[in-house]
């Protein structure tokens, strides 16, 4: 690369001071022949001059000759001069790019190791310039890509657990009001035993893109979705904005279902496997139930009291019949204004 670039430098270099020379060398040789034409017209002048026995042999133009010869000299020596400095600006450049290629060498380096788990030192360097903070800043998202990409699911490709933590305590620490919804699909063990993994994963798929879409359509771009694992998906959203979202994924959940099981099983409305038990049951068809949970009647301490929360909230919503929906609006310290 950097052999690449000095090369560049030169040629251009190169390019330049040939066709600076090229002009100047054409204005010298220019004004050289204005020089010589204005001498020879002085000589014919003075000439005609003595021979007609005028005293005044008319202009000057021996004076514009010397003149011309004067800027042939100034061309040339403005010239060098300007080669000069162009010489000194590109050393000064050449030494500038290596220092700069230098760095950026180290911090393509820097970022080839970059550990997921390793905190990045700050620099002790007085001179930390906007390249230095672009390369850390940029440093700092590789990591959080890196967690997302371990944390993430490989089905639906949203952020796990992690992140979901993550968000959930940056909300708490800025004091912001939010409703975390809890979505998870009934019989859905029912219906992977029946009609088999690649169906199943294709449900989970298409699910995490119902929530998705739920979120794009009523919530703010900057509200989350992460899946949590098999068939539990979170929402956060802002709190007003949690009932919208809900009943979105109920309607448009409610209507795709039906086309995932077999034309007899859809016309029965129900299908027939066993249970955790061994016990040969009817489950119907499947449903979503959501739990939502929101700050702005309570205070949280915790990401994980939350959780704990949406786990009671939503193993009571999965006892109600249908798809359903249910805002916790138990009170603590925070009422709403």
């Amino acid at each position: 690369m950097q052999l690449n670039l000095f090369r560049n430098i030169l040629v251009g270099f190169v390019a330049l001071v040939i066709a600076q020379l090229l002009v100047m060398l054409l204005a010298i040789t220019m004004m050289g022949q204005i020089a010589d034409k204005l001498q020879n017209e002085q000589a014919t002048v003075v000439e005609q001059a003595v021979g007609s026995g005028v005293v005044d042999a008319g202009p000057d133009l021996e004076m514009l000759a010397k003149s011309a010869r004067r800027g042939q000299l100034m061309v040339l020596v403005f010239g060098l001069a300007g080669l000069l400095i162009g010489l000194i600006a590109m050393i000064v450049a050449s030494n500038y790019a290596t220092r700069l290629l230098g760095r950026l060498k180290e911090a393509t380096r820097q970022l080839a190791d970059v550990v997921l788990d390793d905190e990045l030192t700050e620099s002790t360097s007085d001179s930390v310039d906007d390249l230095e903070l672009e390369i850390r800043q940029m440093m700092r998202n590789i990591q959080d890509s890196q967690r997302l990409c371990l944390d993430a699911s490989p089905l639906t490709r949203l952020p796990g657990n992690r992140a979901i933590e993550q968000v959930l305590k940056e909300k708490m620490s800025r004091d912001e009001r939010f409703a975390l919804c809890y979505v998870d699909l009934d019989d859905f063990k029912a219906f992977n035993d029946t009609y088999g993994y690649a169906r199943g994963s294709e449900l989970i798929k298409l699910t995490g893109e119902i929530v998705h879409n739920a979120k794009a359509m009523h919530a703010n771009p900057e509200d989350f979705v992460g899946h949590i694992g098999g068939d539990d998906f979170v929402l956060v959203v802002a709190s007003e904005l949690a009932q919208p979202v809900c009943e979105s994924i109920i309607t448009e959940f409610d209507r795709v279902i039906p086309e995932f099981y077999n034309e007899d099983d859809r016309m029965r409305g129900y299908i027939e496997c066993s249970d955790r038990y061994g016990v040969v049951r009817q489950f119907p068809l499947m449903t979503i139930s959501i739990a939502v949970v929101s700050d702005s009647r309570r205070e949280f301490c915790s990401p994980i009291e939350i959780a704990q929360i949406a786990t009671e909230i939503k193993d009571y919503v999965k006892s109600l019949p249908g798809s359903n929906y249910l805002l916790d609006r138990r009170t603590s310290m925070r009422a709403e204004p």
